[in-house]
């Protein structure tokens, strides 16, 4: 599994220039690409709610999908998420935004890559249900 992009909207209440993981941010939104480093260091900051996009929003303007079919509005506030959890959940979230989750994702489906260690790492399977649980709580769009 490559690196993955993740898109996030950052929301700033800091004087425009604030600095955060290689990004200048401007007062209120902030439309961003990130990788997950970046995203782990904007998530732990209190001073910014980070929200991720979900593929069906950063998409619906190259698709023909009838946005009324799907919830293209699903967004995911992980700025209470717990730390060591936030990448499992962000991938649960990005497979939700693929194909919409009617069951919690195998570990296989979660696998990831980590800088500096060779090959594919995947979440325990206790890590994984408790980020299965962390997501269906805090959003509307997944069922069990």
């Amino acid at each position: 599994m490559a690196n993955k992009t993740i898109e996030l909207h950052v929301f700033s209440a800091q004087p425009n220039g604030y600095r955060r993981a290689g990004f200048t941010l401007q007062q209120g939104a902030n439309n961003l690409e990130v990788d997950e480093t970046q995203w782990e260091a904007l998530a732990q900051d209190p001073r910014l709610k980070v929200e991720v996009r979900s593929s069906l929003e950063t998409t619906k303007a190259q698709t023909d999908l009838d946005a009324g079919s799907m919830d293209s509005d699903l967004v995911l506030d992980l700025h209470n998420a717990p730390e060591e959890l936030a990448h499992i959940i962000a991938a649960i979230h990005l497979l939700n935004g693929k194909s919409t989750l009617t069951k919690k994702p195998t570990v296989d489906e979660l696998a990831f890559e980590v800088d500096g260690v060779e090959g594919e790492l995947k979440p325990t399977a206790t890590e994984r249900d408790a980020a299965w649980e962390w997501y269906k709580a805090n959003t509307t769009s997944v069922e069990q």
